[in-house]
Formats: structure tokens, sequence, C-alpha cells
């Protein structure tokens, strides 16, 4: 058995990042009277704070794609700045981490309260190495159908391979 969640890597924050720089670099130059210098600069500044600065913080919410499979959860490491940078101009040679079950010690679900109704947003595995892994809930969450299932489903495959008894539940 296989399910996956979330949004996987792609090109699209390196080529949104592209577009933006050449739209402000092209409304400088027309802005400053066909100043090419300027609009050239500008342009590449923000590629550079686009590509680097915001879509690094971001990433894991937009592109926290991860499997579950029987043996083990396949996951973007995504835990230093440099591993964020370079998923996004290299998306295509980024390979997701693994864990398998034998190396996780518990896990919980991060929920938060939303117009009197608990949602869940991930799910923290907590590591024998003593490191934890957010796994992200909230964009199956959005999509069309009974979301809900998956993650029912999940929360039940993780506590019986676990053999846990109860989930801690935080409030994020």
């Amino acid at each position: 058995m296989e399910k996956d969640f979330a949004r996987k890597l792609n090109w699209k924050p390196l080529l949104n990042s592209l577009i933006l720089g050449a739209a402000i670099g092209t409304f400088i130059y027309i802005l400053l009277d066909h100043n090419l210098i300027i609009g050239i600069v500008l342009g590449i500044l923000t590629f550079l704070v686009q590509s680097m600065v915001v879509y690094p913080r971001i990433l894991p919410s937009l592109y926290g794609y991860w499997k579950i499979t029987d043996g083990k959860i396949y996951f973007y490491d995504y835990n230093t700045w440099s591993k964020r940078i370079k998923a996004i101009f290299m998306p295509v040679v980024k390979k997701q981490a693994s864990v398998s079950f034998e190396n996780i010690l518990s896990y919980a679900i991060v929920v938060s309260k939303k117009s009197d109704q608990w949602l869940p947003h991930y799910i923290i595995l907590r590591l024998d190495d003593g490191h934890d892994v957010a796994l992200d809930l909230s964009w199956n969450l959005l999509k069309s159908g009974a979301p809900e299932k998956d993650v029912e489903w999940v929360v039940d495959f993780i506590t019986s391979k676990l053999h846990q008894k109860t989930v801690e539940v935080l409030q994020g």
C-alpha cells in the first residue's frame, strides 16, 4: 500500500522568480527612461531575493510532498536553507529522504482551530537520532472529495506501525 500527500517539487518557484525578475527589470527600464543597467541590476536583485529568500522560507508548505509505504516514509528534507535553495534551483536532482518505521520513536499531530473545527496541519515524526520530521497534511485538506479520510487513514496506519496507543495532539 502506498499513499502520497501534498504537492511535488517542481520548476515553478524558479520560473516564477525568473518571471518576476524580468518583469521588475523591464518595468524599471521603462520607468527610468530606458536605463538598461539599473533595469538589469534590479531585475537580477528581484530574482535573487525571490529565489533565495522568499521561496526557501515557504517551500516546505508549498512543496512538502511525502509518501508512505508499508516499510518507509519518504519526504523532502528541507531542514537547512541550503537544501531549500538547492531544491529550488535543481528540483529534478533533489531526491527524497526516507525513514523506516523502526527509526521512529513516536509521532504527534499538529492541529489548529478554525471556526469551531480542529484542522490537522502536520504530522511530526520523532526519530531515534534526535531529529524531528514535519509531514504536511494541510495541502490535502484543500483538495476536493473526502481529504479527512486520507488524514484518518495515515494516522491509523502510523499508529498501527508504531504500536502506539494514542496520538499526541499539539496546537499550532
